[in-house]
């Protein structure tokens, strides 16, 4: 067990993100300053789109954002739907409804299919809400849905946009999952996948990165007073044309994140690191049956990169975070309504295996200090 910890910055992070940084990755933004627009930045940029185009499963462009997974979205939003066409939101959780909330504040036009949290949308749920919404521009939906665990198939959604709506752009929020979990971008044939570093890259905050189809390039040249800071097609261009981002970058986190490539690479590439993911999941799902605690993401729609799991009512939560934070490890509550009713497990980024046991061993101990009761057999 780790020894208490005298300051904040000293614990250890198993929230679903910001994730855990390694000390070396948190040293490689201590190199020196290069300027934004000498060769040395076409040098580092040119270094870290090839891996993170492996990242996202595809061959075509991808751009790096230096802001919040949050302003990548909004930027999304302003750039996919023509004026006098509408967005089809479908939220699962509180950050699939913060989305809908930007597209709604940048002006659009916004329908909403939604689903209870914990459920995950599929072919047959995405087909189902496009009859009953008719004609979209874009469809938006979250991966993994950060407040609840449950993720989407990303797969099944595109097959029923393609199918029922084939004008329409599939946009997905891929902040939780991205490094952490497949996404296959072009097998799958999905529009722009965005989100930020800060998760499963287990890199600092200020990044996003995004994959763009051909065809999303496309819709963007037909969509008036996308912004420029954060517009995606603006970036690509830059990037295209003067190999650069178009404004200055959050250069440590990029210095950062082509160390964190490098590793990824060394250490077997994403592959093994989605299987380490799911290796993660397994324990901490078989974890929570063996101890008869629920989990918020029904079965068939949970994420390999975190875990909601209940209390049940057989334990207040500050009991259980206060006992981590003795610890040494910070993790908390659940996410909005469920605060007080679940804890989310972050088992994501650069944590192993042998991380989320001995994380699970401390979470056994706490529940016996504080007296938790065998669940009654049926």
């Amino acid at each position: 067990m780790s020894a208490p910890a005298s300051d904040p910055t000293d614990l250890k992070l198993f929230i679903p993100g910001p994730s855990h940084v390694r000390k070396r990755i948190l040293e490689a933004q201590a190199k020196p300053m290069i300027g934004h627009r000498s060769p040395f930045m076409k040098e580092l940029l040119a270094d870290v789109l090839p891996g993170v185009r492996e990242a996202f499963g595809t061959k075509g462009d991808v751009v790096v954002l230096s802001c919040s997974s949050t302003a990548a979205m909004e930027g999304v939003s302003r750039s996919v739907v023509r004026p006098g066409k509408k967005a089809l939101h479908l939220p699962n959780g509180n950050f699939s409804t913060l989305w809908r909330k930007l597209s709604s504040a940048c002006g659009l036009d916004v329908a909403v299919e939604e689903k209870p949290w914990g459920e995950g949308w599929d072919e047959a749920s995405v087909s189902a809400a496009l009859d009953t919404h008719g004609e979209v521009d874009a469809v938006f939906v979250a991966h993994c849905e950060t407040s609840t665990g449950a993720l989407s198939d990303i797969a099944g959604v595109a097959r029923a946009v393609r199918a029922r709506c084939p004008q329409a752009l599939v946009c997905v929020d891929v902040t939780s999952s991205a490094a952490g979990a497949k996404i296959d971008f072009d097998a799958i044939d999905i529009d722009i996948a965005v989100g930020g570093v800060q998760k499963a890259w287990a890199l600092p905050a200020a990044l996003a990165l995004a994959a763009v189809s051909p065809r999303a390039k496309a819709r963007m040249t037909e969509v008036p007073n996308r912004g420029y800071t954060n517009d995606l097609l603006s970036a690509l261009a830059y990037q295209d044309e003067k190999g650069m981002t178009s404004t200055t970058p959050a250069i440590p986190v990029m210095q950062a994140l082509r160390v964190q490539l490098g590793d990824i690479a060394a250490s077997g590439g994403f592959a093994a690191r989605f299987d380490k993911h799911l290796e993660m999941q397994k324990l901490v799902l078989d974890w929570a049956a063996g101890h008869g605690f629920s989990v918020l993401a029904h079965e068939g729609f949970r994420s390999p990169t975190v875990t909601s799991i209940g209390c049940d009512g057989r334990f207040t939560m500050s009991e259980l975070v206060s006992g981590y934070r003795d610890a040494g490890y910070f993790i908390t509550g659940g996410y909005g309504k469920t605060k007080e009713t679940h804890w989310r497990i972050g088992h994501m980024g650069d944590h192993t295996p042998d991380d989320v046991t001995e994380l699970l061993r401390l979470t056994d101990d706490i529940l016996k200090r504080i007296g938790l009761q065998a669940p009654a057999k049926a």
